[in-house]
């Protein structure tokens, strides 16, 4: 991730320069497209867990980049615009309560995320525009894989009692700025609910199953570039 980290920086150094020579963006025109992509910094917040029916308090979590895209579509009216993007991201996360026999549970998903977003045009000289934006997320969790570590230095999956797809609901908030046709935004999406919550079994020992039922929230803190037309 520090490898990909750095090329997005080289990137945008490279698009930085290149935008002198660039126009500024039309944002009098009716609508503007365009894509982005960037990192995630997934941030685990566990509302409920229980062991066979025993609720679980001060769980550890852990949590390392992901990857995030969509493509854009933008309706100006004035100073203001409504933003809908279409896209995906991938999280990765980790769970742990050595005080209740719990390993490390590693988790990886993929989901498509439907913002829509709203937008004011805070300020604009000529070829850079800053922005505020805000609005709801609807996030689809299309493919979720969970293995649990075992010993150190093996691990296995787990199965869940039923899939793990499952819609998630956030809040989204955050300021972007364009410097020519250049694209850049940070956000935060907070989450407000999940349509099901995670229940599986793992090995506590040699011979006992335990039943985990979690109720979790993975908020998202997020820095993208792109480009708009």
């Amino acid at each position: 991730m520090k490898r990909l980290a750095t090329a997005i920086c080289i990137a945008l150094s490279f698009a930085l320069a290149a935008q002198a020579q660039v126009k500024e963006l039309n944002v009098s025109k009716r609508f503007n497209w365009g894509i982005r992509l960037g990192v995630n910094a997934p941030l685990v917040d566990i509302r409920h867990m229980s062991l066979d029916g025993n609720q679980i308090d001060e769980s550890n979590s852990e949590s390392s980049l992901g990857l995030t895209g969509s493509f854009i579509g933008r309706y100006n009216f004035k100073r203001h615009y409504i933003q809908l993007e279409v896209g995906m991201h991938q999280s990765h996360t980790r769970l742990y309560n050595p005080d209740y026999g719990l390993s490390k549970i590693n988790t990886s998903a993929y989901a498509v995320d439907v913002p829509v977003l709203y937008g004011y045009n805070i300020t604009k000289h000529g070829p850079f525009l800053m922005n505020l934006f805000a609005g709801p997320r609807v996030s689809y969790i299309c493919d979720e894989t969970s293995h649990i570590d075992v010993n150190g230095t093996t691990s296995r999956n787990l199965v869940y009692d039923d899939k793990p797809n499952s819609f998630s609901f956030y809040a989204v908030g955050g300021l972007s700025t364009t410097i020519g046709h250049l694209y850049i935004d940070f956000r935060y999406a907070y989450c407000i609910g999940n349509s099901k919550d995670q229940s599986f079994k793992i090995d506590l020992d040699d011979s006992q199953v335990g039943q985990v039922k979690l109720s979790r929230a993975v908020n998202e803190l997020s820095i993208s570039i792109g480009y708009l037309w």
